[in-house]
């Protein structure tokens, strides 16, 4: 009896350890972001913008990083941007806007600074008062727009698809781009768009660079397979990190930073992406 007793209490034991090690693996895969650095060649990238720093900060889901989102503006200050893309899902709800208030003041005016909406932002029903915080702290915000960034003489141009949750009445991605390349039609062409369907969708979009997020990298990563859910939380992800090579273009996605339903990230640190350009010329 007395060693039935020792053995049930050591099994409760390790279970007991096991909730514990589970519950620090969320912990750390919700509040301990890392950085990702991805460098990107292209013999259509203008010398002047050789080399070109870009840090990406996607699906933020109104987290905060320390006191005031400090850490997070801190690690991006670091990574000296010579532009800054928010590839959207930065609000889940209207309660996220003071989070995303905090992140925006304190990296304005650090780099030309662009924002996309998500599928988030339009179901959140905020979008005008969040792309209004956007321009009040110096943001770009880009709705199937696209503007010249200028260097030494020499260009690329920053383009913003809008999310499908978007307007009935917009373009589709790829007749946007039709138009922005009946304006530029050798220029380098960032584009930020928030989904990771780009790739299967758009396999020839005629652009240079695609940002994107969306996947949360898979929600829980494990080795050997990587992430286990898909964006509609069915098993099997795809295109959830990384760089992808579609026709002319390079498609970078974001494991982003927050996350919005209630299965927690697991073995998936919130991340921050710098990509460097370099000219292949």
């Amino acid at each position: 009896m007395l060693k039935k007793h020792k053995r049930s209490l050591i099994i409760a034991g390790v279970l007991v350890g096991l909730l514990l090690l589970l519950a620090l693996c969320v912990a750390d895969s919700k509040y301990n972001f890392e950085l990702t650095e991805y460098k990107i060649s292209s013999d259509r990238l203008p010398e002047e913008f050789s080399p070109f720093r870009i840090v990406q900060i996607s699906d933020l889901h109104g987290s905060r990083f320390g006191s005031e989102n400090r850490r997070l503006i801190d690690a991006i200050i670091a990574q000296e941007p010579d532009l800054i893309a928010l590839t959207g899902d930065l609000i889940t709800t209207e309660a996220d806007l003071p989070a995303v208030e905090e992140l925006l003041r304190g990296i304005e005016g650090i780099a030309p600074t662009y924002f996309v909406c998500g599928n988030h932002e339009w179901a959140s029903h905020c979008v005008g008062e969040l792309t209004a915080l956007m321009e009040r702290c110096g943001v770009k915000c880009l709705s199937n727009e696209y503007e010249p960034l200028e260097r030494g003489g020499s260009r690329i141009i920053i383009a913003g698809a809008e999310d499908p949750n978007g307007r009935a009445d917009m373009p589709k991605p790829d007749e946007f781009i039709e138009g922005l390349r009946r304006e530029f039609p050798e220029d380098f062409v960032l584009m930020l768009g928030h989904r990771n369907f780009w790739v299967q969708q758009y396999p020839e979009l005629p652009v240079e660079l695609i940002l994107s997020g969306h996947a949360h990298g898979g929600i829980v990563r494990l080795p050997l397979i990587g992430g286990l859910f898909d964006v509609q939380h069915r098993l099997g992800a795809q295109y959830e990190k990384g760089l992808y090579k579609s026709g002319s273009y390079v498609m970078a996605v974001s494991r982003g930073l927050g996350n919005s339903i209630i299965v927690p990230r697991l073995f998936n640190r919130p991340e921050l992406v710098t990509i460097v350009l370099e000219s292949a010329g």
